[in-house]
């Protein structure tokens, strides 16, 4: 009698949904395996990580999106919808971060967050989505300049600052 292997979850698998407060220790795992290789651009200090995420959440806990996998946090957003970007004297959509476990990456599950993301700053009454990502992160750089954001120029250090114009829901 054979036994029959269990397949691992799927992609679409996956749900999103907004993080409580007693899941942001969960989330630290998280963030170290997404900045995996990109600690330039990462609190490395699990006390830095974790006061970190409570910052992420004290700002907007309602755009404080995760992904989840049979119970699993597989990734995480966050969109401060009320942001005041000085430089440009304009209210935004920070978007603080995107990150995703290594193992999960490249699985259409960050498109998820961010599309959920730009849809709650949408929601919000934000015209504008802004990020910072680090120089030297090509990848995250392409692949948000395919999502209609454009690097407006380097600024805070190893940064570049990217903006797009969020269109209404239709």
């Amino acid at each position: 009698m054979s036994q029959k292997v269990a397949e691992p979850p799927k992609p679409s698998d996956f749900v999103i949904r907004t993080v409580r407060r007693d899941e942001l220790e969960n989330l630290i795992e998280v963030y170290r395996s997404g900045y995996e290789g990109l600690e330039e651009y990462a609190e490395t200090d699990e006390e830095d990580i974790r006061d970190y995420l409570e910052w992420l959440y004290e700002g907007d806990p309602n755009g404080f999106l995760v992904a989840e996998i049979e119970g699993k946090l597989v990734g995480f957003i966050s969109v401060h919808a009320d942001w005041w970007d000085r430089r440009y004297q304009r209210r935004t959509a920070e978007f603080h971060e995107l990150v995703i476990k290594k193992e999960w990456q490249s699985k259409g599950i960050g498109k998820a967050l961010m599309m959920a993301g730009l849809d709650y700053a949408r929601a919000q009454g934000c015209e504008y989505a802004s990020l910072w990502v680090g120089e030297g992160n090509m990848k995250a750089r392409k692949w948000y300049r395919r999502l209609g954001f454009e690097e407006l120029g380097k600024g805070w250090g190893v940064w570049v600052r990217m903006v797009k114009k969020l269109e209404a829901n239709l």
